[in-house]
């Protein structure tokens, strides 16, 4: 599809992750016209991990290829892909029902939108640290648990969620120590309480620099203070943003941590906008919800057409 088209489509999908590949897939064989706005930044679906909890993959799926793959599924029902970035939402004018879509060399419109735009993790910072992500640097126990069975794992996090992460890791491997990754305590008392008396070491540092064994897997870790941790994995509790820039701007609901507000439909209090994945608050960050989100989307926006096109209020 070429970057400018005056040509309005049904529905535009801004994020090509699982949740707005998905929407647009289902999208595509309601023989709606769909376009996923994709501006190719890494998030979560481009680091090199491998989902071993997705449904139908016996040996697990390369998160890239999983992408590939619903990729290729859209094209095959017609549905299209545009590689950009929107800066801007805006309503159609005069009044038309839909949105215009425009960024560097993009202006696409449609009648309806689905926001998959995902958030952004904050990961522990240091010369290098992008080689681990997905490999030996996690941010997920619920994604990759069940893989550090007998490993060594370091959980770096400074907020009381931190503490039943690591007593949760206990399930898996008995080596979990917790670096703040602070120079202060961020936890109270009690939290570091209830970590002494799962045996598991709280040391207070800020991580500096890594030493690999090899290419994205950790030897070591070296603190501001020159102290140095052993490890074979990294679990980065540092939290996320929800990217919410275009929601904001057009009066979108957003909850207390500036995810997007949505019903059970995904629809949001803008008409004609919906909101599907991790930058939902419904979202419970996995793929496989993320992917149900978006079908579930697409069959709300699908009807919703449908009852415009009948005149039905």
């Amino acid at each position: 599809m070429t970057k400018s088209s005056d040509k309005c489509c049904d529905a535009l999908v801004v994020g090509g992750g699982p949740a707005g590949l998905s929407a647009a897939i289902y999208l595509a064989r309601a023989r709606r016209s769909v376009v996923v706005i994709d501006r190719g930044v890494p998030g979560r679906s481009d680091w090199p991990q491998v989902n071993q909890n997705y449904f139908g993959f016996p040996e697990g799926i390369a998160a890239t290829e999983l992408i590939e793959r619903g990729r290729a599924q859209l094209t095959r029902f017609g549905g299209q892909i545009q590689e950009g970035e929107v800066a801007q939402l805006m309503p159609l004018a005069g009044g038309a029902e839909g949105f215009e879509a425009r960024g560097p060399d993009l202006a696409i419109s449609g009648r309806t939108v689905v926001l998959a735009t995902g958030v952004r993790d904050h990961w522990v910072e240091f010369s290098g640290h992008e080689e681990f992500i997905g490999i030996s640097m996690h941010w997920c126990i619920v994604c990759d648990g069940y893989e550090m069975q007998g490993q060594r794992v370091l959980i770096a996090g400074n907020t009381e969620e931190i503490v039943d992460e690591a007593i949760q890791m206990q399930r898996f491997t008995s080596k979990v120590t917790v670096v703040t990754n602070s120079g202060a305590v961020g936890i109270s008392p009690a939290a570091v309480g209830r970590l002494k008396a799962a045996k598991i070491p709280f040391v207070v540092g800020r991580i500096k620099s890594a030493r690999a064994k090899k290419r994205g897997y950790f030897a070591s870790v070296r603190l501001e203070d020159g102290s140095e941790l052993k490890l074979d994995h990294l679990f980065s509790n540092q939290g996320a943003e929800p990217n919410n820039a275009l929601a904001r701007a057009l009066g979108v609901s957003l909850d207390e941590k500036g995810y997007i507000q949505t019903d059970t439909n995904g629809q949001t209090n803008v008409p004609g906008l919906w909101a599907a994945g991790d930058v939902t608050r419904l979202s419970s960050h996995q793929i496989v919800t993320a992917a149900s989100e978006g079908a579930c989307v697409a069959t709300a926006v699908s009807w919703a057409l449908f009852q415009r096109e009948q005149g039905i209020e």
